[in-house]
């Protein structure tokens, strides 16, 4: 029933787009109808730069993103274990308020234009703080009385930790780690549009600057398959944790 939820809603929406550039509001330059947009991809040329560029981006903002989630976490979950919860939590969240983009100009002086340093150094600033603050924020938030239990009937606390509080404040940061994983995305073009020549960023800018409104679009297209591509694998994992780790379906 959800596929064909899905399938309805883009169907109107891609209908909506071939009416209203049929009807001439603008040039089909400036606003082609979808089955202009859809010649690109059967586009050779294009497809192989879209393709290659895709893949540059999704590894730049990938390997940003594992190296800073998996920081984010351990690092989080030392920090509750050994109770400093309370010293770093306000550096956190300044840290987690802070649009990551702002960090981009500053990254580009002290890291210069190396594309791999760059744009690593920009998904790691946008994904390490949201999922620290994730973790010590979740990890305050956890019923008290299953680790009071715990504790009474003799259970280390590290195995308090590890069994207890690490599944239930996972689960409570997977929001925002679904998020940030979408946000890493949209830093790494903005990263390539400014400073870097390859990615599909670099290529977009390249459609802007020809005004080229076909490509522009199929290339956001493009943009928005990933991206939702990516939200549907970390509702997968998000169900397979709070079914296994927690007992509990929230679906």
């Amino acid at each position: 029933m959800k596929i064909k939820k899905v399938i309805l809603s883009i169907s109107v929406l891609l209908l909506l787009w071939e009416l209203l550039g049929r009807v001439n509001i603008y040039p089909k330059y400036i606003f082609p109808p979808f089955s202009y947009v859809a010649e690109s991809f059967i586009d050779i040329e294009y497809l192989h730069s879209v393709i290659e560029n895709a893949i540059i981006t999704l590894i730049r903002a990938g390997l940003g993103f594992i190296i800073g989630t998996i920081a984010g976490i351990v690092l989080g979950f030392v920090l509750v274990g050994l109770k400093l919860v309370e010293y770093i939590q306000p550096i956190a969240t300044i840290l987690f308020v802070t649009p990551s983009v702002v960090w981009v100009p500053l990254l580009i002086l002290w890291v210069g234009l190396d594309s791999f340093k760059l744009s690593l150094a920009a998904t790691f600033i946008c994904s390490f703080p949201p999922i620290l603050y994730g973790i010590l924020n979740s990890s305050r938030t956890i019923d008290l009385d299953q680790v009071e239990v715990a504790l009474t009937l003799g259970a280390d606390p590290w195995i308090v930790l590890r069994k207890v509080i690490m599944p239930m404040a996972i689960l409570k940061t997977l929001p925002i780690i679904k998020t940030e994983a979408i946000m890493v995305f949209k830093t790494t073009i903005v990263v390539e549009m400014v400073a870097l020549s390859s990615g599909l960023g670099y290529l977009l800018l390249m459609y802007y600057v020809t005004i080229d409104v076909q490509h522009i679009l199929a290339t956001i297209m493009i943009l928005s398959l990933i991206m939702v591509s990516i939200i549907e694998l970390i509702d997968v994992l998000e169900k397979k944790i709070a079914s296994k780790w927690i007992g509990e379906v929230y679906w």
